[in-house]
């Protein structure tokens, strides 16, 4: 069966043919622009689930982040009192079982929060255009990407010291256990809250200073604790600009998931 514009062609009905064609053309048109619509919407409510995982992460680097500050203050406090022993033979507190702690908890470490799943996520499937502010992106790659954080993360805020290694190697198992069943807790929750606590002496005053002793024959300790409290005196340096791109950076994610 011809269409009607081949009808009112062949009966040289010029303008009802133009006419239909415009209803056909316009008919296309709206269908175009409603698929457009649809997909702009879909790629609109793609972006906000991403954005607000991303804002999620963000958040527990925050929250991860100044644990970890806190923790690794409590880790600088002890390794000073350990180099104070190292270098001047001096107590803390006048207590051998309190030194051998502080020898032992300088060793502490706490990783770094980089939470960048989400991030990745939408970069390998392409879908970094779904984010219309150019800024923004711009703003989510050098927090994720930029090889200034990523070296930093290594080589500074996630440094894992030769020091931790070595005191461990160098205490009794049985001295070991107890720090950990008695002066060490992690606080349940997600942001992975560790403490070191106070903790009275699972041994006499004569086995803690053997220990000590002990401690005087590696004479690689208390190099590698100098290393290990100048690497952290560093890391504290670079903290509260690091945060302040993190916070930045959320009260942008944050305007945009308003919008």
């Amino acid at each position: 069966m011809p269409s009607p514009i081949s009808r009112r062609l062949r009966d040289h009905d010029w303008l009802g043919a133009c006419i239909d064609l415009l209803i056909v053309v316009m008919g296309i048109l709206i269908a175009l622009q409603v698929s457009n619509w649809n997909q702009r919407r879909v790629d609109s409510g793609r972006a906000h689930a991403y954005l607000g995982r991303i804002l999620a992460d963000l958040e527990t680097d925050l929250r991860v982040n100044g644990n970890r500050e806190r923790f690794m203050t409590q880790v600088g406090r002890y390794g000073q009192q350990a180099l104070a022993h190292a270098d001047h033979g001096v107590l803390v507190e006048g207590s051998a079982w309190r030194t051998v702690l502080a020898y032992f908890q300088a060793g502490q470490f706490y990783a770094y929060s980089r939470e960048g799943n989400a991030f990745d996520e939408m970069r390998d499937a392409g879908d970094l255009g779904l984010i219309q502010d150019s800024q923004l992106r711009s703003q989510l790659a050098f927090y994720y990407e930029s090889d200034a954080n990523r070296m930093a993360d290594i080589m500074l805020m996630n440094l894992v010291p030769q020091y931790r290694e070595d005191i461990r190697s160098v205490t009794p198992m049985p001295v070991q256990d107890y720090i950990w069943a008695h002066c060490f807790r992690i606080l349940p929750g997600s942001a992975r809250d560790q403490r070191l606590i106070e903790c009275p002496s699972p041994i006499g005053d004569t086995e803690a200073r053997d220990i000590l002793a002990r401690y005087a024959q590696v004479p690689e300790l208390s190099r590698e604790l100098r290393f290990w409290l100048s690497s952290q005196r560093v890391a504290a340096l670079n903290s509260p600009d690091d945060r302040q791109d993190a916070l930045q950076l959320k009260d942008r994610l944050e305007a945009e998931l308003k919008r």
